[in-house]
């Protein structure tokens, strides 16, 4: 079971890595756990690192890790994922870039919404990026999960703003689109 850690827990861990000047957007599940209002999240965060490159900087990495006496180790695409230990709690960090089979438009990554998380500002996407990314990667899997979420979301009463849905498509590849399309139209989203 994952573990269960604290809104301010996980502001904490990035803090530090703000303090490190690490530029960074969330990516992942976590932003539809803020997005429900969560206190209580679970669970890795999946950051997108603008800046330091964790490839190229990997080094980095170990030494802020080392710092602040975090674990250092890899997600499954490779890319490292530091273990940052917050209040007794182990909040995974996982490290992406576009490379390989991991691919976020630029664009995304540069219209990220920014919030005041317990006194620090961090950027993170929006909710409707995360259902056109969950949308393109397509695997079982995926699929299942935007499912799940999307009845989540619903069920908040929370909906999705269609003009940032299309807007945002239009920054996928020509042969990306009508695939995420008909994915998010198979599970009730129309375009």
């Amino acid at each position: 079971m994952a573990m269960v850690y604290s809104t301010k827990d996980m502001a904490k861990a990035l803090k530090e890595l703000i303090g490190e000047g690490v530029d960074f957007v969330i990516v992942g599940d976590t932003i539809v756990q803020l997005e429900m209002g969560k206190k209580s999240l679970k669970g890795d965060v999946d950051l997108f690192i603008i800046n330091p490159s964790p490839f190229v900087e990997e080094d980095f990495y170990r030494a802020l890790a080392e710092k602040h006496g975090w674990y250092f180790s890899y997600t499954d695409l490779g890319t490292p994922r530091l273990i940052a230990h917050v209040d007794g709690k182990d909040i995974e960090l996982e490290l992406y870039e576009n490379i390989h089979d991991f691919y976020i438009p630029i664009e995304i990554i540069n219209e990220a919404r920014k919030i005041k998380l317990h006194g620090i500002d961090v950027k993170l996407l929006h909710v409707e990026d995360y259902v056109l990314l969950k949308a393109r990667a397509g695997s079982p899997d995926d699929i299942e999960k935007l499912s799940k979420v999307l009845g989540e979301l619903k069920k908040e009463g929370i909906k999705l703003n269609t003009r940032i849905l299309r807007q945002h498509l239009r920054y996928f590849p020509d042969e990306d689109r009508q695939v995420i399309v008909n994915r998010i139209s198979s599970l009730g989203v129309k375009l």
